[in-house]
């Protein structure tokens, strides 16, 4: 693990944006989500994704410039489509629309087709959450499919992530899961350092069940949904939500979409208890709720309840204090276009 000060990743992250195309503004949004992820430990979406967004932005697969198409709208919902702008750009727009107009509401919802892959869910929840408002996002990849549904052997779903924020009078709640035993970041990152899963995660083409990466990605096996083989039709359950939520909603979904494309469809909602109970009272809830969670009895010797989001945000402060920590391949990856485009990698410290 190598540690950079996050001021010198964030100016080379949106430098090295802007070398490949993007505005400024949508660079420095797309780079500082990008960098949240990997302060909430989320390393498999944060910068590793930048070699990716700049190859796409070079070669036209993301657009540039413009803005989203409004499809339809009502006073408490909208349908976007992206037409493949960046996904965090785009997908940020997303979360602080449906936040403005819960706020006027109460409840905002925002559907995004067609947004270039978004990374990391848990890097836009405290856009929600310093608000005092609650948000959940989702979403799928149509032309994907890599999860089985329970009992199956054929890939269906893409991994289907979904993330909530939720204010508390304390830290905010932060969920971040998936409909799917493993997300395709850490899996491919087990198969290339050679490590097996932490768990077996994949159903072979003729049923067994194993941790070995090399069965996914070489031999055409596929990932579970949560649950695993005895109680998968939990996570198979999500990943049908979640596709009416991100894909069907905004009409891109499996049925309509062929091709090979990593973009999104996204689904955002947005709750602010003030129009409900309030939000003192909401915070206090939950803060109460989480508090009662974290003093629960353990086992001898095994470590007190963590309320989601209670690692990460230590982590978080953590690296903003004492320097971001990025895995060699992380770096290793992102060199090479750091040289192409004359954007100097930062020194360690």
């Amino acid at each position: 693990m190598q540690r950079y000060r996050y001021t010198d990743l964030m100016a080379f992250s949106a430098r090295l944006l802007e070398r490949a195309g993007l505005a400024r503004e949508r660079a420095e949004t797309v780079a500082s989500l990008f960098l949240e992820a990997d302060l909430l430990g989320y390393s498999t979406h944060g910068m590793q994704r930048l070699p990716a967004n700049v190859e796409w932005l070079l070669g036209g697969e993301t657009r540039r410039e413009g803005d989203h198409t409004v499809l339809s709208a009502s006073r408490g919902s909208e349908v976007w489509d992206a037409e493949f702008l960046p996904g965090p750009w785009i997908t940020a727009k997303a979360v602080d629309r449906a936040c403005d107009i819960a706020t006027a509401e109460g409840t905002g919802t925002v559907v995004v087709r067609r947004a270039q892959h978004i990374a990391c869910l848990a890097s836009y929840l405290e856009r929600a959450t310093r608000r005092g408002i609650m948000v959940t996002i989702t979403a799928s990849t149509p032309t994907e499919a890599v999860v089985v549904p329970h009992g199956g052997l054929s890939r269906v779903f893409s991994c289907n992530p979904i993330a909530a924020g939720i204010p508390t009078d304390r830290d905010p709640i932060l969920i971040d899961t998936t409909a799917a035993m493993s997300a395709l970041g850490p899996l491919n990152r087990s198969y290339r350092l050679g490590q097996t899963l932490p768990a077996p995660l994949i159903v072979a083409q003729d049923g067994r069940v194993t941790d070995d990466p090399a069965e996914f990605v070489e031999r055409g096996g596929s990932i579970l949904p949560i649950g695993g083989t005895e109680q998968g039709y939990k996570g198979f359950s999500l990943a049908l939500l979640t596709e009416a939520l991100s894909g069907a909603l905004g009409g891109f979904g499996r049925g309509s979409q062929t091709g090979d494309s990593e973009a999104n469809g996204v689904f955002v909602q947005a709750i602010d208890p003030a129009h409900f109970a309030g939000r003192a009272t909401f915070e206090q809830e939950m803060g109460q709720l989480a508090e009662r969670c974290r003093a629960s009895a353990v086992a001898p010797g095994h470590d007190p309840v963590r309320i989601p989001g209670d690692r990460s945000l230590a982590r978080k402060r953590d690296q903003l204090e004492n320097g971001v920590g990025l895995i060699r391949t992380i770096v290793d990856d992102i060199r090479p276009w750091a040289v192409r485009l004359d954007c100097p990698f930062p020194e360690q410290i």
